[in-house]
C-alpha cells in the first residue's frame, strides 16, 4: 500500500527525462519544418503552365515578386499577357495584375493603367499545382530556360517555335 501513495524516485526521474527529451526533439525539429516551406526564390523562373482548359501559359516569376503571365492561342501565338506582382505567404500565393500585353499585327503592344484592385489568391496544392480560390487549377509543367521577355515593339513570341 505504501508504494501506491508515494511514487518511486526512479519513476519520477524517468518521466521527467522523457518530457525533457520530447521538448528538445520539438525544439530541434521545428526549424526544419519551417525551412521545408517553399520560398519565393524556389518558384522564381520562367514556367510553362497549363490552365484548366488546356490553355498554355508562360509565367515569369522573379524572386523580388515581379513578373509576367502570358496566354497563348492553340497554335502557339501570343494572345494576351499581364505584368504581375506576386507574393508567397506560406502555402498561399497572392497575385495582382498590372500592365496588359497584347499582340497587335504581329508586334507586342503594352499598356499600363495601374495595378488591379483585386488580388487573385492561390493555394499551393503540391510542388507543381496552384489552385485558385474560385477553383481554377494551374499546372506548372516545366521551366523554360530559353524564354525571353517580349518587349513593346518587338515581334510577338510564338510558343510553338
Amino acid at each position: 500500500m505504501k508504494y501506491l501513495r508515494y511514487p518511486s524516485f526512479s519513476r519520477l526521474l524517468l518521466s521527467l527525462l522523457q518530457a525533457y527529451a520530447l521538448v528538445l526533439l520539438v525544439f530541434f525539429l521545428v526549424p526544419f519544418a519551417v525551412a521545408a516551406e517553399p520560398d519565393q526564390k524556389a518558384w522564381a523562373g520562367n514556367w510553362l503552365v497549363v490552365g484548366e482548359s488546356d490553355q498554355q501559359l508562360v509565367w515569369q516569376l522573379n524572386a523580388d515578386g515581379s513578373g509576367f503571365a502570358y496566354g497563348f492561342q492553340p497554335d502557339g501565338r501570343l494572345s494576351h499577357g499581364f505584368a504581375i506582382n506576386w507574393q508567397l505567404d506560406g502555402d498561399r500565393v497572392h497575385v495582382r495584375t498590372g500592365a496588359s500585353v497584347r499582340c497587335n499585327g504581329g508586334v507586342v503592344a503594352v499598356a499600363f493603367s495601374g495595378w488591379s484592385a483585386a488580388t487573385l489568391d492561390f493555394a499551393i496544392v503540391d510542388g507543381r499545382h496552384w489552385l485558385q480560390r474560385n477553383g481554377g487549377l494551374l499546372a506548372f509543367q516545366r521551366r523554360l530556360s530559353g524564354w525571353e521577355t517580349p518587349r513593346a515593339g518587338t515581334e510577338c513570341p510564338n510558343l510553338a517555335s
